[in-house]
C-alpha cells in the first residue's frame, strides 16, 4: 500500500487516508471479509464444485475491483497509477473467469503447498491486520483484510494452487499473475521504506513465492506440488 512515491514522503498520508477510508467504509469492508471468508473457505473445501469455483473467483473480483476504483481512485490517489490500475485489471480478469472458468483452485490433499497455502490463507484473511495492530498501526489508521495488500497475498496463495491454468490459459493467467506480483513487489518495498509499515515484509515475501510457484512450472504447467 505505497501512497507517495514522488516528492516529498510524508508517512502521515499514508495512515490518514487509511484512517479515512476505514471510518467511511468500515461495514462494507466487514461484509467484503465475510465474503472472501466464505468463498476462499468454500473453494479449497470442495474444489470441485463449480459454484464454488464460481464463488471464489466472483468475491475476489469485487474486491479487487472496489479496492481499485475507491480504495486508490477516491482515497489513496497518489498510487492511483500504480495501484488502482493493476487492481481494476485484475478484479476484469477475476471476473471474466467466472464466465470462462479456466482457473481452477485446489488445495493439495497433503504437503508443503498445502501447508504454505492454508498458512497464507490465515495471514492474509487476518494475521496481517492483528499484526499491524500490535505493531503499532491499530484501526481506523492500518489496513484491514480487504485491503489491497493482504488481498494481493490471498489471491497469490490461491492462484499458486491453480498452475495447471498455464497449459490451457497461459496468457491469460500469466497476465493475472502479473498484476499480482506488480503489487506485491511495488507495495512490499515501498510500504516499509516510505511509511515504516513493515508488515508489508510478508507481501513481498508473497511476492517471491508466486514468482518461485509460476517459474517452477512454466516450462512444465501442471498442478502445483
Amino acid at each position: 500500500m505505497a501512497g507517495e512515491v514522488e516528492g516529498t514522503v510524508d508517512a502521515s498520508y499514508f495512515y490518514t487516508q487509511f484512517s479515512a477510508y476505514n471510518m467511511d467504509w468500515l461495514y462494507l469492508n466487514i461484509i467484503l471479509w465475510i465474503l472472501l471468508v466464505i468463498g476462499t473457505a468454500a473453494v479449497l473445501a470442495r474444489s470441485r464444485d463449480e459454484r464454488s469455483q464460481t464463488l471464489a473467483r466472483g468475491v475476489l473480483a469485487l474486491v479487487f475491483l472496489w479496492n481499485g476504483v475507491v480504495f486508490f481512485f477516491g482515497y489513496m490517489t497518489q498510487s492511483a497509477i500504480f495501484g488502482g490500475i493493476p487492481m481494476i485489471v485484475a478484479g476484469a480478469l477475476f471476473a471474466a473467469d467466472i464466465v470462462r472458468k479456466k482457473i481452477r483452485i485446489t488445495l493439495p490433499a497433503s504437503g508443503w503447498l498445502r501447508t504454505a497455502t492454508l498458512g497464507w490463507v490465515v495471514w492474509a484473511l487476518g494475521l496481517y491486520t492483528i499484526a499491524g495492530w500490535l505493531v503499532g498501526h491499530p484501526f481506523p489508521g492500518g489496513p484491514l483484510p480487504t485491503a489491497p495488500c493482504p488481498t494481493t497475498i490471498l489471491a497469490i496463495a490461491l492462484l499458486s494452487t491453480s498452475m495447471a491454468t498455464l497449459k490451457t490459459d497461459r496468457l491469460f493467467f500469466t497476465l493475472l499473475f502479473t498484476m499480482l506480483l506488480w503489487w506485491a513487489f511495488f507495495a512490499g518495498i515501498f510500504a516499509p521504506v516510505l511509511y515504516g509499515f513493515y508488515v508489508d515484509l510478508t507481501l513481498f515475501a508473497a511476492g517471491i513465492y508466486g514468482l518461485m510457484m509460476l517459474g517452477a512450472h512454466w516450462r512444465k504447467p501442471g498442478p502445483a506440488t
